[in-house]
């Protein structure tokens, strides 16, 4: 069946402001997620109704089970100096909308601890990735919040080099190990973050 003129005119003129559009069926409900150009990245459901909508647009957003609940929620990627910095849109499947975590973009590429409420994150610290920083966090009530710190230096001016690790609460953190290490870039880093989490996260609640 042809598309009227009215239909065809809508389209066109949806494709002159849509920059991004992409779809996704969330608890028996098909979401349209879009970035407009000119315009604010937003949501809406089957019904057209607007479900949100954000002021910054992101360069690109992609749906995620990211919590493990078994709903797509939306990272939205921007263009930063720092690696792996997102925004998120966790879908809440009481009220079928999304919902943003606040301080989210201080935890860069960001990853789940495979059952338990755990993230980690990691970012570059200076010195040519030679000195780091891991973060240990829970989303609670829709917050980031943090719970640890592990902080390689590899660089070492104001610190010694080796490895910190952290308890956190607030802004005041907790030194409970140390690790000297030798200058340079530690290419064993990835597996030890990951290892350490997965081991220790429950000593940090």
């Amino acid at each position: 069946m042809e598309k009227s003129v009215i239909e065809q005119a809508e389209e066109t003129q949806e494709d002159k402001f849509y920059l991004n559009c992409k779809k996704k069926s969330i608890n028996g409900i098909e979401f349209k997620a879009c970035i407009k150009r000119p315009g604010n990245f937003t949501i809406i459901n089957s019904d057209k109704k607007l479900v949100y909508e954000h002021e910054d647009n992101p360069a690109e957003f992609e749906f995620s089970d990211f919590n493990g609940d078994g709903f797509s929620d939306i990272l939205l990627d921007y263009f930063t100096n720092v690696p792996g910095i997102k925004e998120l849109l966790i879908f809440n499947p009481e009220k079928n909308d999304f919902e943003r975590i606040v301080g989210f973009t201080n935890f860069p590429s960001a990853i789940k601890i495979k059952g338990t409420d755990f993230y980690y994150s990691y970012h570059r610290s200076g010195c040519a990735d030679n000195n780091w920083d891991s973060d240990l966090f829970k989303i609670i009530d829709n917050k980031a919040i943090r719970f640890g710190n592990i902080k390689g230096i590899g660089c070492g001016i104001d610190n010694e080099n080796g490895i910190y690790i952290n308890k956190v609460n607030g802004q005041k953190l907790e030194q409970i190990k140390f690790t000297p290490r030798e200058e340079g870039y530690w290419d064993g880093k990835w597996e030890f973050i990951e290892k350490y989490w997965t081991k220790n996260h429950n000593k940090f609640e």
